[in-house]
């Protein structure tokens, strides 16, 4: 792959290693008091595997693969607010032995995006994408929108905001493949936190980039200095 892409395989790896050995209570355990523990373990996963294969066949299917765009993987009206928000089918996707193929596939599309690119084609290739200002993130009251305004600070190139239109940012294939790599980081950060909750100890060594420079998707354990 060109220099920069972010280490899929790794980050694929890491996620196994993480959850070896866990049992169905380890894995579900999840607490409603706060934000960053609403999901499980296992749901974390589950919503990595959904936003990768959205983002890479719904989004940039036809734009890095036009002869022959990848069809839905998943039935991704499953995803909604009101039913899976955000993850996976889990009446389909809930034995971690479903679940995990899932999740190794829908990483493998980001090293499909990236295969045979150069270095100029992963600037070049991109995609632009408006969002309304009423959607929201899940349940919450974060309009998209503000979550994109956000994360796009934290990206030098690759990731833009329209200076006349606060709702629309263009992702090159660079910023994409960087922008998820640093998301699938912040879940398997929030799993390291759900295992430090129940008093287990977190195997992956999860580097300090990107997104994770922010204490809000740190956590406030042992916060990195700016």
């Amino acid at each position: 792959m060109s220099e920069g892409v972010p280490d899929f395989q790794a980050l694929r790896a890491m996620y196994h290693q993480e959850v070896e050995g866990l049992s169905d209570a380890q894995l579900d355990w999840e607490d409603p008091s706060e934000e960053w523990s609403r999901w499980s373990i296992r749901r974390q996963i589950s919503h990595v595997a959904l936003a990768y294969f959205f983002w890479w066949v719904k989004m940039w299917g036809k734009t890095l693969w036009p002869e022959n765009p990848p069809e839905d993987p998943v039935d991704f009206t499953k995803a909604a607010p009101n039913q899976y928000d955000r993850r996976l089918d889990e009446e389909k996707y809930w034995r971690l032995e479903d679940l995990l193929p899932r999740f190794d596939e829908a990483l493998a599309f980001a090293e499909r995006a990236a295969e045979g690119k150069s270095a100029d084609d992963l600037k070049a290739l991109a995609i632009t994408r408006t969002f309304k200002p009423e959607l929201l993130m899940g349940d919450t009251d974060l309009p998209v929108y503000r979550f994109w305004m956000h994360v796009s600070t934290f990206h030098d190139e690759g990731l833009t905001q329209d200076p006349e239109d606060e709702t629309k940012f263009t992702y090159t294939l660079e910023g994409m493949l960087r922008q998820m790599y640093w998301e699938a980081l912040v879940h398997l950060r929030t799993i390291h936190r759900l295992k430090l909750k129940q008093g287990l100890t977190p195997v992956a060594q999860i580097p300090r980039e990107g997104l994770l420079l922010d204490p809000f998707f740190w956590g406030p354990e042992d916060e990195p200095r700016m």
